[in-house]
């Protein structure tokens, strides 16, 4: 399994699409541009408070990640992260909103179903990393499982 790989997708696992630690972004903060010139799209900022997610990733990759938690659990942003109330932005570096912990959580498990358990199977079967969509569904509760009766 390539770990690069297992890994974005663990991370992407939108563990609760409960965006974790994205990237900060503060009231009247903008967002840098490449050099390849006006009609590049703009970066997104260097992302901070990460606790659970590498600290390497870019503001682009946390914005792809946190794009997968969404599509993976059926939230918006705002369901993680805490919004300014005099601004109305997400602040997406505070730790205010208690469902962001949960995600973080969420992630690490993630990452030991697939780095210490999945992984040491060596069945390719098991390549494909486990995500937050495997159990989620795209809800925020994980439906209930229930087994097909038995013939």
């Amino acid at each position: 399994m390539n770990a690069r790989y297992a890994m974005i997708l663990i991370l992407g696992c939108a563990i609760f699409s409960i965006g974790i630690g994205a990237a900060s972004q503060s009231p009247g903060s903008t967002k840098a541009t490449s050099d390849a010139g006006p009609s590049s799209k703009a970066a997104h900022p260097k992302p901070t408070n990460l606790k659970v997610l590498p600290k390497n990733l870019t503001g682009d990759d946390i914005d792809k990640l946190m794009h997968r938690y969404e599509k993976d659990l059926g939230v918006p942003c705002g369901y993680c992260h805490e919004e300014n109330p005099q601004t109305k932005q997400i602040d997406f570096a505070s730790d205010e909103n208690p469902i962001k912990e949960t995600a973080r959580s969420m992630i690490s498990m993630t990452n030991d179903i697939n780095n210490k358990y999945l992984a040491q199977l060596g069945d390719r079967r098991y390549a494909e990393p486990l995500t937050c969509g495997n159990c989620h569904q795209g809800q925020v509760q994980p439906p209930t499982f229930e087994p097909k009766p038995q013939r």
